[in-house]
């Protein structure tokens, strides 16, 4: 195991957007990110609506955005597309692909250790905060570069079966309310008194 410090392996990206002059489409907020999930199925549109100007922070595809505030909420998420978020969302990346890879930083962000750490360094009472240089120092072990990145495809690989069996459930759920739809909307059945139907002890 090597020894690294958090701020050694990942810089916080902050490039600007003119927002007079705008070339993105989508932004994403606080609220479109889901705890403890990291891929990202929620955004908003500029055009539809009213953004405010604390959203300036550009992001690409592959980075890792984190909410910095009330960090255990674990809000992580990674974006497949390129937008905007505001100035109190990290922008992530590794330095160093081979040291640790982009994909692996979004379980790092989520782990209990790390959450622990973020929450122990918030600063605020009501809406707690931590700054990127308070996790700068947070120290992370790492195996041979071989094995990290084993276990980042491991770890890429459980996520997307979970993702999987997200996908099924909603389909499955679906199916059901369209299933009970066609069965009673519209129908007229023969209507009795509970007390006719139960008795009582």
């Amino acid at each position: 195991m090597t020894k690294y410090l958090f701020g050694d392996l990942v810089r916080n990206c902050k490039e600007k957007v003119d927002r007079d002059n705008n070339p993105y489409e989508y932004f994403v907020a606080g609220d479109h990110m889901e705890t403890e999930r990291p891929k990202l199925t929620m955004r908003g549109r500029f055009d539809e609506s009213d953004v405010g100007p604390a959203f300036i922070r550009m992001f690409k595809p592959g980075q890792v955005l984190y909410g910095s505030r009330r960090t255990y909420l674990k809000k992580v998420s990674v974006a497949d597309f390129e937008g905007v978020t505001s100035n109190v969302t990290f922008v992530l990346e590794t330095k160093d692909e081979s040291i640790l890879p982009q994909r692996l930083l979004p379980f790092l962000l989520l782990s209990d250790r790390f959450t622990s750490y973020s929450t122990g360094k918030s600063k605020g009472s009501t809406n707690p905060y931590v700054l990127f240089s308070d996790l700068a120092d947070f120290e992370i072990d790492l195996p041979a570069p071989k094995t990290v990145a084993e276990i980042a495809d491991i770890m890429c690989t459980a996520e997307r079966l979970k993702e999987d069996y997200r996908s099924l459930i909603a389909t499955c759920d679906d199916v059901v309310k369209s299933q009970f739809v066609e069965m009673f909307e519209g129908k007229e059945y023969p209507s009795s008194c509970l007390s006719t139907l139960v008795s009582s002890m």
